[in-house]
């Protein structure tokens, strides 16, 4: 036989034998004394044990109310604390995430929404996994990460995908360099020059290698670097032609460098929170996923605009 077991009259039952009195603990428990009564009443009911002795000025605790007693005290604690605790997660007033982030988001995206996240929500835990975007989609898929801000460069069922913002590839440049005298810069043109890559496994190398992968031109030299701020300083002493998104040239430092947009739509890209669709965002990842919203729309007005023939690509 299933056991009817309910949540308020256990908690009468202990209040009662705090408070040594059905007055004080029908108080606490918000109830007016005939109701309090009636609780411990059906409760008696259901046990078939008497649980008080019960007299005009006060109560006590039969020999079966003092065992009743030391065997649900804790559970019933335990069963509240859990309670709460869903509560503190569902408010966002604690939990843990674990974030996957490519370098452009971090440098740009991540460091203003966490900062608003922290002053709204301090006791939230964060980390923040930088990584490129093949990475960040393995670690998404073992659940090493609960959601990455990344791209979305081939159909994968298994991901959900939530645009942020739209993001392009850039040319970035000495001052009189010939990439800046061009009428339009398409990646054939870069394909003759000294080049700047950032490495295996970056989106902005996907890319690169993807749209270029048949053509037949002589290529210039290639360096290859795992850091934007590296690429820079190459840049910086003459050595190429260094291809960026245009979520990160802000926070870069280009100082005297010169930057201009791919124009090609394969230089294009959107931005995103991705996540498993069998996984639902924790609500500490929803509240980090808000600011981050936050964020992309105050830092789009600061960023250089996208070229003219730019397409939102997921």
């Amino acid at each position: 036989m299933a056991l009817n077991i309910k949540y308020r009259p256990l908690k009468a039952f202990l209040l009662a034998v705090q408070t040594k009195s059905f007055t004080h603990a029908a108080a606490r428990l918000g109830v007016t004394q005939p109701s309090f009564t009636a609780l411990i009443a059906d409760l008696e009911a259901v046990l078939e044990v008497k649980l008080f002795e019960r007299t005009t000025r006060n109560i006590a605790l039969t020999a079966a109310g003092v065992e009743f007693r030391d065997r649900i005290e804790r559970p019933v604690a335990d069963l509240e604390e859990a309670y709460r605790s869903m509560l503190d997660l569902a408010a966002v007033r604690r939990g843990a995430v674990v974030i996957g982030a490519l370098p452009s988001t971090s440098l740009t995206l991540v460091p203003p929404a966490l900062g608003a996240l922290r002053r709204l929500h301090p006791q939230l835990q964060i980390r923040v996994v930088e990584a490129h975007n093949d990475e960040l989609i393995g670690m998404l898929r073992t659940n090493q990460i609960e959601f990455a801000l990344a791209t979305l460069l081939t159909e994968a069922p298994d991901l959900k995908f939530t645009p942020l913002i739209a993001d392009s590839f850039f040319a970035v440049y000495p001052s009189r360099h010939e990439a800046g005298k061009l009428p339009s810069l398409h990646w054939a043109d870069l394909i003759p020059l000294d080049l700047v890559l950032l490495s295996q496994g970056s989106s902005a190398r996907h890319q690169f290698d993807r749209a270029v992968v048949a053509d037949k031109v002589a290529a210039g030299l290639r360096y290859d670097v795992t850091h934007m701020t590296t690429a820079v300083r190459l840049v910086g002493q003459g050595l190429g032609v260094a291809v960026l998104p245009r979520l990160a040239l802000p926070a870069l430092g280009l100082g005297a460098l010169h930057s201009r947009p791919i124009e090609d739509a394969s230089a294009q890209r959107t931005i995103g929170v991705l996540h498993r669709h069998d996984r639902l965002l924790s609500p500490a990842a929803q509240a980090l996923v808000g600011r981050l919203q936050q964020a992309a729309a105050e830092i789009e007005r600061a960023l250089p605009p996208l070229p003219a023939s730019a397409a939102v690509v997921k």
